[in-house]
């Protein structure tokens, strides 16, 4: 193969990207009532993953700690409204060698938030001036298992999620 017709790996989408639970969101749009909406700077991905918004960080790439904010709103519903799941405005906290995924509670302007996953913390690599993590290891936390009505335990691995932001 010659490298010169080699074409580098494509970057992900800018914000964050995460596919949630792929076969979860794949059972509820097969229900009858099954709804999947995003609106407010997230988006559908080719891929049945969503992409929410940049939106400020302070991530700091030599300490390796900081949060990286997104906006956008997610909603999955089905069962006659038994089920609803709203993931709105995530935001990454990297800390001594973690990350907790959190989302706002849409209670305080993004002050009330609750953890629904963690990850391990990984050195994003530069590349044309954003920063960018790829297939990041997520697993559901307790509140996230709560979130999803416990059909996932905490512990429990969640799709990879992809980051590009500016560095």
């Amino acid at each position: 193969m010659n490298p010169a017709s080699v074409s580098p790996d494509p970057l992900p989408p800018l914000g964050l990207t995460w596919g949630i639970k792929r076969s979860f969101i794949a059972y509820i749009r097969g229900l009858p009532d099954g709804a999947v909406s995003t609106a407010d700077g997230a988006t559908a991905t080719e891929s049945s993953g969503f992409c929410f918004a940049p939106e400020s960080s302070d991530y700091d790439v030599a300490r390796g700690s900081g949060t990286l904010r997104f906006r956008g709103d997610v909603r999955v519903a089905g069962h006659h409204g038994m089920m609803f799941v709203r993931l709105l405005d995530p935001w990454i906290e990297f800390h001594g060698g973690r990350g907790i995924l959190s989302i706002s509670t849409g209670d305080g302007g993004g002050h009330d938030r609750t953890a629904v996953g963690f990850l391990r913390a990984s050195t994003p690599r530069e590349v044309d001036g954003f920063l960018v993590w790829e297939h990041v290891d997520v697993v559901i936390s307790p509140e996230g298992s709560e979130l999803f009505d416990g059909q996932y335990a905490a512990g429990q691995p969640m799709d990879p999620l992809f980051i590009r932001v500016p560095a």
